[in-house]
């Protein structure tokens, strides 16, 4: 079975699958039997027409008249690779991660299915069932660099620089015109430098890594603020990572080397790896800025795992993470106070920490934390954000935007 590649907007390798008979070949291919192959032939139009569902019931019935048939059974594996990566396109992890079982229970080979399952592994939060799925589709195409790139990802995302690196290498001299994994690799090659005398350190919900050199006993701190966190925001929210998340921490210098932002940044949580990165800027564990920080972007982590990657517009991510960290809430509120007073009150997607802070802390007075994780977990179900918004607090996103600015110009 032929397969084309090729990058999608979000940075995971979407995989486009042509099913045999429908690209792979001048013609149809003649299913054993002429009612199973007429409903092949039908199942194959409609898979090019994307009914998919319509498919699957006809090549089911193919198979039962013929059920030894080879074609049909690759032909339906395809189908519901195909299906999978239109539902990992659109968010639906679990149902994708059906279609690609499904085809690898036909056909366990189907490199497409394999492919699929890691990307909705990864996104899953699950480096090392990633890296089997990944490793299983470069052994059946040891010169697929899209294979080894993106088992370079499982590895990173597990924290396995080195596999990586390897990975990457031999992508790239598969490929060696694709500048993008070039950057990849030269990035993480800095990184992996970087962290080279770093420890590392494990508690029940997370791994840390830190230049631990001047302090033995640091690793052990920063784990004890970051179950407290698991803990404090857990309770808050309603909820629980299912996986365990790595906290690096840098010096300064080393986060800018690593990451190539300046550490007033303070921080931050990647979506695509899952880590969060932080300069401690001199901070050490009894400091309360520290704690606010690694609260922020914990709350990031957790957003994540409750809406299972569809987060939310910005100003709902920021503005959550805000009243979570415990600190800078009171100071943003004043602050818009002021601005909507003076009439500069920017929209919400334009002032995330500050008209966000603001607006979740309404949400959060008047409707409570439950309210606020109900929409986090409808979007996780595949709601649009609108829809869910509604049905959480029972108005429209533009009333409720014209609300917070009254309640700000009347400092409530």
């Amino acid at each position: 079975m032929k397969h084309s590649l090729r990058r999608s907007g979000s940075g995971f390798w979407q995989l486009v699958l042509c099913v045999a008979v429908v690209c792979g070949a001048a013609g149809p291919v003649r299913a054993a039997g002429p009612e199973a192959h007429r409903l092949n032939e039908m199942a194959v139009a409609l898979t090019a027409q994307g009914r998919y569902e319509e498919a699957v019931e006809l090549f089911a019935q193919a198979r039962r008249l013929s059920p030894g048939d080879e074609v049909i059974r690759r032909n339906l594996a395809g189908l519901r690779t195909r299906w999978g990566h239109r539902l990992l396109q659109a968010g639906s992890l679990e149902k994708a991660q059906e279609q690609y079982r499904a085809a690898l229970d036909l056909v366990p080979d189907e490199t497409g299915a394999l492919l699929g399952l890691g990307d909705v592994q990864l996104r899953q939060r699950q480096p090392r069932a990633a890296v089997d799925s990944y490793g299983r589709a470069v052994g059946l195409e040891p010169r697929n660099p899209d294979a080894y790139s993106r088992l370079g990802e499982a590895y990173y995302n597990q924290g396995d620089l080195g596999a990586a690196l390897s990975a990457w290498e031999r992508a790239l001299a598969l490929r060696p015109e694709d500048v993008r994994l070039r950057n990849r690799l030269e990035a993480v090659q800095r990184e992996a430098r970087v962290q080279s005398g770093y420890r590392s350190r494990d508690s029940q919900h997370f791994t840390v890594v830190y230049e631990g050199q001047r302090r033995e006993d640091l690793g052990r701190e920063l784990l004890q603020i970051l179950e407290r966190a698991y803990a404090d925001v857990g309770y808050e929210l309603g909820a629980y990572p299912p996986t365990e998340i790595q906290t690096i921490f840098y010096s300064d210098a080393d986060f800018q080397g690593a990451t190539g932002i300046s550490p007033s940044a303070g921080g931050f949580y990647h979506l695509l790896d899952g880590k969060i990165r932080i300069a401690l800027k001199g901070l050490s564990p009894a400091d309360l800025q520290l704690r606010s920080v690694l609260y922020h972007e914990y709350a990031h982590a957790l957003v994540y795992a409750i809406t299972r990657g569809k987060t939310p517009p910005r100003w709902v991510n920021e503005g959550l993470a805000v009243h979570l960290e415990k600190g800078r809430g009171p100071e943003f509120r004043q602050e818009a106070i002021r601005q909507a007073r003076a009439g500069t009150l920017p929209p919400l997607e334009a002032s995330p920490y500050v008209h966000g802070s603001a607006a979740v802390g309404h949400l959060i007075e008047r409707y409570g934390m439950g309210r606020v994780r109900q929409l986090l977990q409808r979007l996780g179900e595949g709601l649009s954000f609108a829809a869910a918004f509604r049905e959480a607090f029972g108005t429209d996103l533009a009333t409720f935007q014209q609300n917070v600015r009254d309640l700000l110009v009347r400092g409530d």
